[in-house]
């Protein structure tokens, strides 16, 4: 019998351990499998409410807040919170130590707004005195972004105090959470965060096709001032907020199996417990380090603390080629992790642990396929 599509596509691999799309767990991948359903029949508006009522409980949300899950992939809610909440020629403040905060500011542009940078070495958290500062000096800016999870450096940012300090100020407040919802500790409410986005593909541990937002009353009363709101467009936040949350309708039809898929991985989080889900991920995350240490290998981030539980960001040593790695470990171990990205490309290496990968057994099968390949010597720069 011939090789089916998925066979092709895996290409023999049989573990993702990359950042993003994540392998997905059994029940998640039958979930993702029931009949397609219409979306209006009555039994699917009610699944989609009570998906987005375990989205809430995820995100920590309260009653002064929405959530809405959008029907694409993460960077439609990240374009989408900067191009309907920015007018043309306001100033927003990007905090960038990596490429996607940096992306942010590609955002702003498109909104036809003003991005000022704060720049932070890609090796490095954000300084919460060093930002306040630069908060105190912008203050006339309407908005702030940043990212919680850098993952192409392996960073966890620190939100808290620096969006509390803007709110102080008066300034929206957006925090791209995708690749840490779930996996890290995250509180949007208590943290004075406006909007916060995630993706269905990373901590959550289903297909990458969703995107779940939290929107604070602040974050729509400036959504709904906008000079030229963007009405009629997938972009569009408002949309969603007159049909779904006004009438429980859509702005356009939804992707009920990748739905269904995202509840299953959502139970399989409630069950086991939030706070449990965490932990699991510090540990692992502990584990990936302590594995690498072992191998002589150091974090791309300077300081441990500066590293994220959900994935583990490599120096490359010189003397290594990441992509003949790579290779090496997917073609010998079946095992697939990452390399770098943007600015870091064949700089770093990726592991990531989020969601179903963040399991001891993933982790050791990994950390043994690359200390193979390192010490055989395939990887070796030519």
């Amino acid at each position: 019998m011939e090789n089916s599509t998925w066979n092709k596509a895996r290409n023999g691999i049989k573990l993702l351990m990359t950042p993003g799309p994540v392998e997905v767990s059994p029940r998640v991948l039958s979930a993702l499998a029931e009949p397609v359903i219409y979306h209006y029949y009555p039994g699917f508006v009610e699944f989609f409410d009570e998906t987005v009522k375990k989205m809430a409980k995820v995100f920590r949300a309260s009653a002064e807040t929405d959530v809405l899950l959008l029907q694409g992939e993460g960077v439609l809610g990240l374009e989408a919170a900067v191009v309907c909440s920015v007018n043309p020629s306001e100033k927003v403040l990007v905090l960038e130590n990596g490429p996607f905060g940096k992306w942010f500011g590609e955002f702003v542009k498109n909104a036809g707004g003003i991005p000022v940078y704060f720049h932070e070495e890609t090796n490095k958290c954000f300084d919460d005195d060093s930002v306040a500062t630069f908060l105190e000096e912008n203050r006339d800016a309407v908005a702030i972004t940043m990212v919680h999870c850098e993952t192409p450096a392996g960073l966890l940012n620190p939100p808290a105090a620096i969006c509390r300090k803007a709110k102080s100020l008066g300034m929206l407040t957006i925090v791209d959470c995708v690749a840490s919802l779930a996996g890290a500790e995250f509180k949007p409410v208590e943290w004075g965060i406006d909007i916060s986005v995630s993706a269905s593909q990373k901590c959550l541990s289903a297909p990458s096709a969703l995107t779940p937002m939290i929107i604070s009353k602040f974050a729509w009363e400036r959504i709904e001032k906008k000079k030229t709101p963007i009405r009629t467009s997938y972009l569009s936040l408002l949309d969603w907020k007159e049909t779904w949350i006004a009438q429980r309708r859509f702005p356009f039809t939804p992707f009920t199996a990748e739905v269904n898929a995202l509840s299953a991985a959502l139970d399989e989080i409630l069950e086991e417990g939030l706070d449990n889900v965490l932990e699991r991920h510090v540990e692992v995350a502990r584990f990936c380090r302590r594995g690498i240490g072992r191998l002589g290998l150091k974090t791309w981030p300077l300081k441990e603390e500066f590293c994220s539980p959900t994935v583990t960001a490599i120096a490359l040593p010189d003397t290594v080629n990441d992509a003949a790695l790579i290779q090496d470990i997917a073609r010998r171990h079946g095992i697939l992790i990452g390399g770098g990205y943007k600015e870091l490309k064949g700089r770093v290496l990726r592991i990531g642990h989020m969601g179903y990968q963040a399991q001891r057994s993933f982790m050791a099968a990994t950390i043994d396929a690359l200390e193979d390949s390192l010490r055989n010597g395939r990887s070796v720069a030519r």
